[in-house]
């Protein structure tokens, strides 16, 4: 929205105000980009996948080059996952249609930090692996900030073997380095928050106020709005506890799948498109029942009223299959 960056605007991102229902930003123009007078809550290294796709394209593609980037994410993360756990635990990602409807038709960028996340799990191994493990993750986080619930899960069993704890320190040094990295030219640089609309995000979306959106849906069916942040709170410190006393450490995957689902079902999100996440670790580690997750998350998009309903579903078929080993 900047006037500065006028002569940078792209005529079908920034078209005339006469062509359709698009956001104003002044001087007769408009744009489709929603809430064009604020900072992108994008991280840097979402930023800079932007960039380089933009570099990339021919003029006038618009979007398309976009969905061709999902499209080459999904299937390289789906050879990860052959490589790691085989066809019978692939065929989750390769055959759920959230894949293709967010990663490449919506071409979300969450998919690059899905990619990372599966590259964490599915490539580490040898005395390398959690410094390995940590860069990826770190990565993932630099893109979206969602991906941040899976690093419990990588630190699985570090409160219960010296060996395991010895990498969780490698792994955490390594994410943090990698995310403190990314952001450290906007901190030096910005004169705004580097978080940009995060904190209108949060409010916007109800999560700083359990009464105002379909936030926190199954805890509310139980409990007074009041209490849903701290019950949240509470619920994901037990689980992220019990994960690093009794996770399995070379199975870090199913760590983080507990845990992310876990955050999932608490706070009830109402985009399918973060949920690619847990479509990737029930992949890796061949959970099934979570898969009832990013299904909620779409019903939750498309019909809002139904979607503690759909959660609840999801939780009964989690709590179904928690018997199985």
């Amino acid at each position: 929205a900047d006037p500065a960056l006028a002569g940078l605007r792209d005529p079908w991102l920034f078209p005339r105000c006469s062509e359709g229902h698009f956001y104003p930003i002044g001087g007769g123009a408009c744009t489709r980009i929603n809430r064009p007078s604020e900072h992108t809550i994008y991280p840097p290294l979402a930023e800079a996948y932007f960039l380089v796709v933009d570099r990339l394209s021919p003029g006038g593609a618009r979007h398309k080059p976009l969905q061709v980037a999902g499209a080459l994410l999904a299937a390289g993360t789906l050879l990860v996952l052959l490589r790691r756990g085989g066809a019978r635990r692939a065929v989750y990602w390769a055959w759920c249609p959230a894949v293709p409807m967010e990663a490449v038709n919506n071409a979300h960028a969450d998919m690059l930090a899905v990619a990372a996340a599966v590259l964490a799990f599915g490539v580490a191994g040898g005395r390398a692996g959690p410094a390995w493990r940590g860069t990826m993750l770190g990565g993932a986080i630099a893109v979206k900030l969602v991906p941040a619930v899976v690093l419990p899960g990588a630190l699985s069993g570090s409160l219960s073997s010296g060996r395991a704890a010895r990498g969780a320190l490698w792994t955490t040094a390594s994410a943090t380095l990698v995310v403190a990295a990314a952001y450290l030219p906007y901190v030096l640089l910005s004169r705004g928050s580097v978080l940009g609309y995060l904190s209108g995000y949060v409010a916007e979306e109800g999560y700083d106020e359990a009464g105002a959106r379909d936030r926190y849906g199954l805890l509310r069916l139980v409990l007074p709005d009041s209490w849903a942040v701290p019950a949240v709170l509470l619920v994901l410190a037990a689980v992220t506890f019990h994960v690093l006393r009794r996770g399995d450490p070379d199975r870090p995957w199913r760590g983080a799948l507990v845990v992310t689902g876990t955050a999932f079902l608490l706070l009830t999100p109402g985009y399918p498109w973060y949920a690619l996440l847990v479509v990737a670790l029930v992949a890796l580690d061949g959970r099934w029942e979570w898969l009832g997750v990013p299904l909620a998350g779409a019903v939750a998009y498309l019909a809002p009223e139904w979607g503690t309903y759909a959660y609840a579903a999801a939780a009964a078929a989690v709590l179904a299959g928690a018997g199985r080993t």
